[in-house]
């Protein structure tokens, strides 16, 4: 009894502090991200100028793509197809799309539409231009002037994400209450046998019912979401593609035979022709089928496309389990613990009662540890860099911020409970209890709401420019471009205080001094010239943070000086 009330005691004073400094472990740590796929590479390059006309188009993603629900078309200055329509993956490179162009193409301005789906299941799509010889006027049906990818799906999103919100709220009431009755939540003594509880069997079988019709129909759903056809253009055809190529459908069938074997369990649980001790196991083998059925959806989302795929998708199950724990066993708290004790003499209820929260408080506990600590990995897996930015500029961070302080709240709730369990006293939980539900619900379905939306991509290093003011008011403005690892353009630009361009200077020169790395100092001289505006085309050695220190010096030896800090890409 002390170790109990001293458990109860130390989660009030210390799980607020506990979970801040979780989170802002979670803000401060590197993270290693994992969005939909997007284009790092394409070939044409977007607005690219060419001299001839190019045999292949290549786009290269940041991770593989499914082999499922591809296409490129490419639309010439006259409105006609430019590709040849040999549009494939790299069967060696999944990450590679490609496709042949048709000989002979004339000058102009060329449009290319494609579309994928990443290893994380999710639909994705884009479109840019590139010119052969003289640029023309963009062809009809340009849609998105980017050659990075964006999510698509629309309206069909939230519907996917609903029969998925579905699912989690089945599964996490037959988890919930299996191990309200098999893990000694429930009163023992209350208990004709371990599985015999008033209206968990009903409980059992409506989730069941709602978890297994949902995923029924997710296949036809992501099929549409993912293949991104209209409703009319539905086929069988299109549906055997996605169950052989994609992995939502590959995962879809381990779903259908999950749940089949659910209901047998199930049944058998709560057969009296058989004997106690089958019983009680069918019921733990309908807990571990249900936590396979969490697995799978570990599966088909953004953990799938991490570097890390198992342990991410590992983490992200433990996540699922933990909430889908806490959320079904108070529901079945709510609905069978009352019934239960209503069994006993009215002066024993309220101590039965007060027991089973306090025994539930402990496993809540744990599942709230769990909860925070695989989140945070989550968030460092999933969202790019930098944390913050993607946090508040994005629908995903946004979403996430809503879950976290959700989780907070849910928190709240328990901690007032664990706060009246402790003293025993006042009357069962119902307004409270009922209100934790809500909350957890709504976690429940801002977490289906994630697993369909973009954490966006990380911030491309792209072209630099930045300026320094000199002691004397002058302003240096120094540009690298493309910025990259190899050959690019360093230009320097010089004005004086009145905004007027330096001329007089005898020449400038660029130290470069890697910042990660010990490589000494690369030195570029630029001589002097009549624009005022200094050039020279060299080479950045290695990716990563550098020091480019500017010095330029005039006529009459008066030296400007300025120091720019860059981070250059592979």
């Amino acid at each position: 009894m002390r170790v109990r009330s001293l458990t109860l005691h130390w989660s009030k004073r210390h799980w607020a502090l506990l979970t801040s400094l979780l989170l802002v472990f979670c803000l401060v740590m590197p993270q290693w991200a994992s969005a939909h796929a997007y284009i790092v590479k394409a070939s044409p390059e977007e607005n690219e100028l060419l001299v001839t006309a190019p045999q292949r188009l290549t786009l290269e993603f940041n991770e593989s793509l499914q082999t499922a629900f591809y296409d490129i078309k490419i639309t010439g200055p006259d409105g006609n197809q430019a590709d040849n329509g040999d549009v494939q993956i790299d069967s060696e490179r999944p990450h590679i799309l490609e496709t042949g162009l048709k000989p002979g193409l004339a000058d102009g301005t060329y449009l290319v539409n494609w579309k994928a789906v990443s290893a994380d299941g999710h639909p994705i799509s884009g479109a840019y231009v590139f010119h052969i010889g003289e640029p023309t006027g963009a062809p009809a049906g340009l849609k998105d002037l980017a050659s990075g990818s964006g999510a698509t799906g629309g309206p069909l999103k939230w519907i996917v994400s609903f029969t998925d919100w579905i699912q989690y709220l089945g599964l996490s009431v037959i988890l919930g209450t299996l191990a309200f009755l098999l893990l000694r939540i429930a009163p023992a003594s209350l208990l004709r046998e371990p599985m015999e509880a008033p209206g968990s069997y009903k409980l059992l079988w409506i989730s069941y019912a709602a978890a297994s019709f949902a995923a029924l129909i997710s296949l036809p759903l992501n099929t549409l979401y993912e293949s991104g056809v209209n409703l009319g253009e539905f086929s069988w055809a299109l549906l055997g593609s996605a169950l052989k190529l994609t992995s939502f459908g590959q995962i879809w069938m381990l779903q259908m035979l999950i749940a089949m074997l659910l209901a047998v369990t199930l049944l058998s649980g709560y057969d009296l022709d058989r004997s106690l001790r089958v019983r009680i196991w069918s019921s733990y083998g309908s807990l571990v089928l249900v936590l396979g059925w969490l697995l799978t959806h570990a599966m088909t989302g953004h953990p799938a496309a991490a570097e890390q795929r198992v342990l991410a998708v590992a983490m992200d199950f433990v996540h699922l389990a933990a909430a889908a724990f806490w959320i079904g066993a108070l529901t079945a708290m709510a609905v069978c613990l009352p019934a239960l004790t209503n069994r006993l003499p009215a002066k024993l209820r309220g101590e039965v009662y007060w027991a089973a929260i306090r025994r539930f408080t402990v496993w809540g506990i744990g599942a709230v540890a769990v909860l925070i600590a695989t989140g945070i990995y989550g968030s460092l897996v999933i969202l790019p860099a930098p944390l913050l930015n993607s946090l508040f500029t994005t629908a995903y961070g946004l979403v996430l911020i809503g879950k976290i302080l959700l989780l907070i709240v849910m928190i709240g709730f328990a901690l007032i409970h664990a706060n009246r369990a402790r003293a025993a006293t006042g009357k069962q939980l119902s307004g409270s209890l009922k209100a934790e539900l809500v909350t957890g619900a709504i976690i429940l379905a801002l977490a289906a709401v994630l697993t369909h939306l973009s954490p966006g991509q990380p911030a491309p290093v792209g072209p630099y420019k930045g300026t320094q003011t000199t002691d004397d008011g002058s302003v240096i403005t120094l540009q690298v471009s493309p910025n990259v690892v190899g050959e690019n353009q360093f230009e320097v630009s010089i004005k004086r205080a009145d905004g007027s361009i330096v001329k007089d200077l005898e020449q400038v020169t660029l130290s470069l001094i890697h910042l990660d790395m010990d490589m000494g100092i690369y030195e570029i001289t630029i001589p002097k010239n009549d624009t005022g505006v200094y050039k020279a085309e060299d080479y950045i050695s290695m990716p990563g943070k550098w020091s480019i220190q500017v010095h330029a010096l005039t006529r009459s030896l008066d030296a400007l000086d300025a120091e720019f800090k860059i981070e250059a890409a592979k």
